[in-house]
């Protein structure tokens, strides 16, 4: 008989191991202060037994929306370091909803792997009546124990539901069904039979094939994300430009435009600090494109990335170049 899959557990915090005062805590849990202990949520899951070697492997459990660059890139050499000693074939990652896309679309442009790495949460606690995590857990594992999913990329898998890292998002406070690739849909299903479907291939770059590798870095260029919206100025603008953002991402209205106020602050802190711009839209779903005005400006198109997770990319990309043009190149490759 054939040895399973080895797959390494790495708990982050979050929902899925949070306990709430009872059964039907399903809003507060997070005031309870309580999660389960050390190896609990493996007891709690016999099942993985027969679909692979699970190994449990300690890292800081925190609030998904508390967790800041310095966390992800330990996380990124703590994953590396397990693949490095041959630890695991796969590695399944528990995370908090509020941010479990922005952490997974760093791990897809940065991790240097073939290997499944698969993040994975809850929308109700582990003490819930109808738990969601659980099963998620085991949807993740065999996702990640799954020889189809080697090359993927970072993936997310939620409500039985396989999502490329870079297109999925959070669309709902608290229904289970609150992940979706909105433009582009999943690329397949962990299926009531146990068999992991896939039905589409990522085409962006992602970890192998990305130019990002952030194992010796220590801190990431900072950006900041200023929302538009009607009768907004440039106070904020030039308050981010003042706290030394490096490039700031404007959630903007429509198909990418900021207010008038707001495109004479952009010009300014561009002209006198030489910050970078890059718009996107606040609508949740499109392209935002760079038009030939733009491009003179030295503003940097987001693509169909929502401003979060542009962030995360303009961060990465200012850890290697403050071009414009050259940013907008790697915008248009992930």
């Amino acid at each position: 008989m054939a040895s399973l899959p080895r797959i390494g557990l790495l708990l982050t915090g979050g929902t899925i191991d949070s306990v709430g005062t009872d059964r039907l805590d399903l809003a507060w849990y997070i005031e309870a202060g309580k999660r389960l202990g050390a190896g609990e949520l493996l007891k709690q899951l016999p099942e993985l037994a027969k679909i692979a070697a699970v190994e449990e492997i300690p890292f800081r459990r925190l609030p998904s929306q508390a967790l800041v660059n310095a966390d992800w890139l330990d996380l990124v050499r703590k994953i590396h370091a397990i693949f490095d000693r041959d630890r695991a074939d796969g590695l399944v990652i528990t995370h908090g909803t509020n941010t479990l896309e922005e952490t997974a679309y760093f791990l897809n442009l940065t991790l240097k792997t073939v290997k499944p790495v698969v993040i994975v949460g809850a929308m109700r606690p582990a003490s819930a009546v109808s738990a969601d995590g659980y099963l998620n857990v085991i949807n993740a594992v065999r996702v990640a124990a799954a020889p189809q999913s080697r090359g993927r990329g970072c993936l997310v898998v939620m409500n039985d539901t396989v999502f490329n890292a870079r297109d999925v998002t959070k669309n709902a406070t608290y229904r289970v069904q609150a992940f979706a690739s909105r433009d582009l849909g999943p690329l397949g299903y962990a299926d009531a039979d146990g068999k992991v479907i896939y039905y589409h291939q990522p085409m962006k770059r992602h970890t192998t094939q990305s130019e990002f590798d952030v194992r010796g870095l220590q801190s990431l260029p900072r950006v900041d994300i200023v929302l538009s919206y009607a009768n907004a100025d440039g106070i904020m603008i030039e308050a981010a430009a003042k706290a030394g953002a490096k490039a700031i991402v404007s959630a903007a209205t429509g198909a990418g435009r900021p207010t008038p106020a707001q495109d004479e602050a952009f010009d300014r802190v561009y002209r006198e600090q030489g910050t970078i711009m890059c718009l996107c839209s606040r609508v949740g779903s499109g392209r935002v494109v760079r038009s030939p005005g733009l491009k003179r400006r030295g503003f940097v198109a987001g693509d169909n990335l929502p401003p979060w997770k542009a962030r995360i990319l303009l961060s990465l990309a200012l850890s290697k170049t403050n071009n414009a043009d050259d940013i907008q190149q790697m915008f248009d490759t992930y």
